[in-house]
């Protein structure tokens, strides 16, 4: 019954919403705004949910480097949502693998990001996005996302990321949620990651190129998606 009265709630908003000031390019969507987000205005998709990291993920695969899906025979994607999950699911010559430790996810593969137990090589695409964070050895997951990435293949890596900070913030004395949250921008959070997060890849055997895609898009071109100029996405390759 509950999912029943959400979809009507959805599909009321949608219709309430629904114009041409921004666009979502997950669900192709029109809207007079985005909905707000708890902690932030014009964040979220009335119809499908994404968020701003999501819209700027498929924005890059989908339209601005097609030749990323289109090459990709196998992808493995860490903590998939939904939105995007539905997208790459529908792409017929992808095998599309999902992964996450929760118990409570509806994935096929419990795997740890640290020691995933994984073949070399095993994808030739790997999305892992707002997973680090919550990571106390981030770089033993970054050597295995090196390691299972196919060394002609990709890995999309996003992070929650402080533009004002030069380098990234932790303590691992912070334990307590309220400090975390304080500390981390959430409770489950480890660390605030600083743009350095590249060099930490880089350390990790990965060629990484940072794609600003409120930059190449333009102000106008970013607002009308929705997207956050701190969602940079760090494309690896291995070295």
């Amino acid at each position: 019954m509950s999912r029943l009265v959400d979809a009507v709630r959805v599909r009321a908003a949608t219709a309430r919403h629904r114009g041409g000031a921004v666009q979502c390019p997950l669900c192709e969507h029109g809207f007079d705004r985005f909905k707000d987000e708890w902690n932030r205005p014009n964040a979220l998709c009335w119809r499908c949910g994404s968020h701003e990291r999501h819209r700027a993920q498929w924005l890059l695969l989908h339209r601005h480097r097609p030749e990323l899906l289109e090459d990709a025979r196998a992808l493995l994607h860490f903590s998939p949502e939904w939105c995007l999950r539905d997208q790459l699911e529908s792409l017929s010559h992808l095998r599309y693998v999902t992964t996450d430790l929760d118990p409570a996810q509806d994935v096929e593969l419990r795997l740890d990001v640290t020691a995933t137990g994984l073949p070399d090589d095993a994808f030739d695409a790997v999305i892992c996005s707002h997973v680090l964070e919550h990571v106390p050895d981030d770089a033993a997951a970054m050597r295995e996302l090196r390691r299972i990435t196919a060394l002609d293949g990709w890995c999309l890596v996003m992070v929650p990321l402080a533009l004002d900070r030069a380098t990234t913030y932790e303590d691992p004395t912070i334990t307590a949620p309220e400090d975390r949250r304080r500390e981390f921008l959430q409770h489950d959070h480890v660390r605030l990651y600083a743009p350095d997060i590249a060099d930490r890849l880089r350390a990790a055997g990965l060629d990484v190129e940072v794609v600003d895609l409120t930059r190449e898009l333009g102000a106008d071109g970013a607002a009308r998606h929705g997207l956050l100029a701190s969602d940079l996405i760090f494309l690896c390759r291995p070295a």
